[in-house]
């Protein structure tokens, strides 16, 4: 109850001086739907893809973030089921952010990286570290914040990219843009779909009951009023894919997706204060068939509506306090859990100040009231202090939590309604150097969790989730780029190296799917018209059981691709070429699931 109270005390306190707010508005060109992101954020590591490494990883969100990230990514095989491993954590332990809104599945806890579309993305940002605090449930080993932003300037542009590569894959995605200082509309539709039936290297087989089709259309738009803006977010998904096989059983199995998310954000801003309100709808729903030549199959689906209420105050130059009031209702329903609902109140406030102009530092506290659970107060601290023009250190601590999902509750003969909510703390220190071109950062963490959730089978062979014993995951993460341009000659280098001991401290042994090492780089050449780059990707070897007995070989895959660029008639070209495996690598992340072989990919892009 202490913590009940700390947090309405605070809010009260942050309401109270908004009445001495002045009324003088003040509103940016470009506005980010998730202020929390960067605002309050400056003792975290923060990494940011652009639309340029984007758009050379169309096909998948799992692509994108095995070749540009230090996350693990477990596959099913290309373009099934692709979830992360974080730090260590799992998939549920990840959380996926769109325009601050969490999209995590409340069946599962999980976000299936195969059924985000990017094309429309504007950037994609990895935040490491517990975001509980910021972010709720489930963001624990980091977050994933898939963002758009609303631009009024003055434009008016269409795009069109096509591309065809191996195994028959084939996809677009057409986008528009409309813009001027008080309006913005952009949209943008995407289509791939693929036979996925590639070779197993070595073994004289091909992947079998793999095709895939995805669609994809986004919205997004904006109003600029006299002091103050009016935003609006649409994604709508639709995919079907047949579930690949493994080595040792071939599957006639398929599953359906269909997503929407919709969200409305209301900002009016001032020198002073800050208010902002969202709502949002979130529906996900899947169907999934054990034999798709039959019409039996098994589905489940939720809808999420989300009211949020922000009020941000610069008490003075230096010091910023915001308080956010969130209200959450969720319902689901599906064959194997029947009718469920679930009713989360957040009440969050948030503390940021400038010491001076080298030392920063920010205070998060969360309180949910959430009914069946305990419902723990989570802190979180941050800072940041320029020792040096070319040095600087960051820190972060924080607790975090995740709660049971529908399915560990209610799934039939087998989910458990006495299920805890995990708890985990976390510290870290992170030391980031600018020298001239070239940009170091090195980042030291350690988490500690409790209370894991876990499917477990019973005497009689039934799985059911359980408690069960703590973990202990400490790391070193390393991230170098240099930059740097010679006349027409234009340099990019980028690694990122990542060192993962994840441990059960019952048995002291490595949790499954977590490799000690991770590297990846890339290499990126432009003069004139021309970019070639080069993408590598070396993950160590997983153990695949808990008692560490069995593992997957490391394995080192690599990327060419070369972009031309050129006009016709004023209208601006790309031609892009890229070969994936360039060594016809055999490899899996997942046991038993063989990864592609050497493939193609082609794209032509018209601006006009």
């Amino acid at each position: 109850m202490k913590g009940i109270y700390l947090i309405i005390i605070l809010f009260i306190y942050s309401v109270s001086l908004h009445a001495q707010l002045d009324s003088i508005q003040y509103l940016n060109q470009v506005l980010i739907i998730d202020t929390k992101l960067e605002e309050f954020s400056e003792g975290y590591t923060l990494t940011k893809i652009s639309d340029t490494i984007i758009s050379r990883n169309p096909l998948s969100l799992s692509n994108l973030l095995n070749f540009n990230s230090n996350i693990y990514i477990k596959e099913n095989g290309y373009g099934m089921v692709a979830s992360p491993s974080f730090r260590g954590t799992n998939a549920s332990q990840t959380a996926v952010i769109w325009n601050g809104i969490p999209i995590n599945s409340n069946l599962t806890g999980q976000t299936d990286f195969n059924t985000i579309v990017i094309g429309s993305l504007n950037n994609v940002i990895i935040r490491r570290g517990g975001g509980s605090s910021q972010y709720g449930s489930g963001a624990v080993g980091g977050s994933i914040h898939l963002n758009n932003t609303i631009d009024f300037t003055e434009n008016s542009s269409n795009e069109l990219t096509m591309y065809y590569g191996s195994y028959a894959s084939v996809g677009g995605i057409f986008k528009r843009k409309m813009a001027t200082e008080k309006k913005y509309l952009d949209m943008a539709i995407n289509f791939i779909s693929s036979d996925n039936d590639y070779e197993y290297i070595g073994l004289n087989r091909k992947n079998e009951n793999g095709e895939f089709n995805k669609l994809n259309i986004s919205l997004n738009g904006g109003l600029r009023l006299d002091n103050s803006s009016l935003i609006w977010n649409s994604n709508y998904f639709s995919g079907s894919r047949n579930l690949s096989g493994t080595l040792t059983s071939l599957n006639k199995d398929s599953y359906y997706d269909e997503t929407s998310r919709n969200l409305l954000t209301w900002n009016s801003t001032s020198k002073k204060w800050n208010n902002t309100i969202k709502g949002a709808h979130i529906f996900e729903q899947y169907q999934y068939y054990p034999n798709r030549e039959n019409a039996l199959y098994f589905e489940g689906k939720s809808n999420t509506i989300i009211g949020d209420y922000q009020l941000e105050y610069n008490i003075n130059e230096k010091i910023t306090v915001s308080s956010i009031l969130n209200l959450t209702h969720i319902k689901a329903e599906g064959s194997n859990i029947g009718d469920e609902s679930r009713n989360t109140l957040s009440a969050i406030f948030i503390w940021k100040q400038l010491v001076s102009d080298q030392l920063s530092y920010n205070i998060n506290i969360r309180q949910e009231f959430l009914n069946d659970f305990e419902n723990p107060l989570i802190v979180s601290i941050d800072t940041k202090y320029n020792i040096k023009q070319w040095y600087s250190l960051k820190a972060n601590a924080s607790k975090n939590y995740r709660v049971p999902t529908f399915n560990d509750l209610y799934w039939n003969n087998g989910g458990n309604i006495d299920l805890k909510p995990e708890i985990s703390y976390q510290g870290e220190i992170s030391n980031e150097f600018y020298l001239n071109h070239f940009i170091l950062n090195i980042n030291l963490f350690y988490i500690q969790s409790k209370n894991l959730i876990s499917w477990q089978p019973d005497m009689n062979g039934m799985f059911s989730p359980v408690n069960i014993s703590a973990t202990e995951n400490i790391g070193f993460e390393m991230a170098a780029k240099f930059s740097k341009s010679i006349q027409k000659n234009m340099f990019n280098i980028g690694i990122n190296y990542a060192y993962t001991s994840a441990k059960n401290i019952e048995t002291g042994k490595q949790l499954i799917y977590v490799p000690f090492h991770k590297v990846t780089g890339t290499i990126d050449y432009r003069i004139q018209r021309f970019n070639a780059y080069i993408q590598q990707l070396f993950n160590g070897k997983v153990f695949t059981t808990t008692d560490n007995s069995t593992d997957l070989d490391s394995y080192l895959v690599a990327n060419i691709g070369l972009d031309y660029f050129f006009s016709y008639k004023t209208m601006p070209i790309k031609i892009g070429f890229k070969l994936n495996n360039i060594f016809n690598k055999y490899y899996e992340n997942v046991a038993y699931r063989p990864m592609p072989n050497r493939n193609i990919l082609t794209t032509i892009t018209f601006k006009f």
